[in-house]
């Protein structure tokens, strides 16, 4: 007899992550039938949360902040949910909470990596290189081209407005992240941090400083803050038979698969005709997700291929021929950080 799960996975979707987000379901349901996972919906439709409450222990639960049409405002609303989506779990039994990306999918049963045996905060800490490039446009002149630029300490250490001695050196992802309900009141104050220094009703108005707007609230949080939840490393990937594979952020898989990604277009088309042959209902499917266009979608891959090939040689030839200005990397970079 299979063991019930210790954990509950946590996810959070509007109308334009469904399709993803059911197959996550059907991943994490193929291998593991009993596991508990809570939908929080942004703005979901009756119809759309069906997909979803037709499975076994799964539930949907209507955010408290509902969709904006306003750009940028989105991936902040989401960003701000997490600490929401992890307390829909509060008066559940299992002592493990999962907030997974609606992006991925499991490759097989999860479940021992969703439920670690020490009681923590379980996320992906960044390498300190990973770091020195994402801030690569935001140091300033004569800056350490190693570290996360000072004024991002100083703004962080000063919302967060308790220690003043930086705890850890490099930022935490903020997604595919396991809390152990010990410390689920780390979620309360995630979200109320989140709720003060990001603006989703004025999504210009948010701080570069938080760019990254759950990452970098929760790397400031367990930088600065006096009794923050210890942190592991995140064990979803340590088993190559059965890991998460996170298949976003961009291109989006359900719209066009790349080389990279191709690998997974045969166990997600198992997944959908499993669902088929269990009788449920199942959205309506891009041509990216329909096996007989598999032809098309390697030629599409390789195309984008290509494409980037390309791109990325007229980009490093126009580098060396008119130079690249920080300043000029800095404010193009700058406009899509929101």
């Amino acid at each position: 007899m299979q063991n019930l799960p210790k954990s509950v996975v946590v996810i959070i979707t509007d109308s334009q992550f469904v399709i993803p987000v059911y197959i996550l379901i059907l991943s994490l349901k193929f291998f593991q039938p009993a596991q508990r996972i809570h939908i929080l919906g942004i703005s979901l439709s009756d119809d759309e949360k069906a997909f979803f409450t037709q499975f076994e222990n799964v539930f949907v639960f209507d955010s408290s902040i509902p969709r904006s049409d306003k750009p940028g405002a989105m991936r902040i609303i989401a960003d701000i949910l997490k600490g929401e989506a992890l307390l829909t779990a509060e008066h559940c039994e299992e002592p493990w909470i999962a907030l997974l990306d609606g992006d991925c999918i499991a490759t097989g049963d999860i479940e021992p990596y969703l439920a670690p045996s020490e009681p923590a905060l379980y996320a992906r800490s960044r390498t300190a290189e990973e770091d020195n490039r994402i801030f690569r446009y935001y140091r300033s002149p004569g800056e350490s081209t190693n570290g996360i630029p000072e004024r991002f300490l100083r703004r962080w250490r000063e919302d967060v407005g308790q220690n003043t001695i930086q705890a850890r050196a490099t930022t935490v992802l903020s997604g595919n992240l396991i809390l152990h309900r010990k410390y689920l009141d780390f979620a309360h104050i995630w979200q109320d941090y989140m709720g003060k220094v990001l603006v989703y009703t004025e999504p210009s108005k948010t701080d570069a400083a938080y760019y990254m707007p759950a990452e970098f609230a929760l790397s400031a949080w367990l930088m600065f803050a006096k009794n923050p939840p210890p942190v592991r490393e995140v064990l979803l990937n340590s088993n190559p038979s059965a890991y998460l594979a996170h298949l976003g952020p961009a291109p989006k898989y359900w719209r066009f698969w790349t080389l990279k990604k191709l690998t997974y277009f045969t166990p997600v088309i198992r997944m959908l005709d499993w669902a088929k042959t269990q009788g449920y209902a199942i959205p309506v499917l891009p041509a990216a997700l329909k096996k007989r266009n598999k032809v098309g979608i390697v030629a599409v891959a390789f195309a984008y291929e290509f494409f980037t090939f390309v791109r990325r040689k007229i980009k490093a030839s126009y580098k060396r021929i008119v130079g690249n200005s920080p300043d000029q990397q800095a404010q193009r970079y700058g406009r899509q950080r929101i």
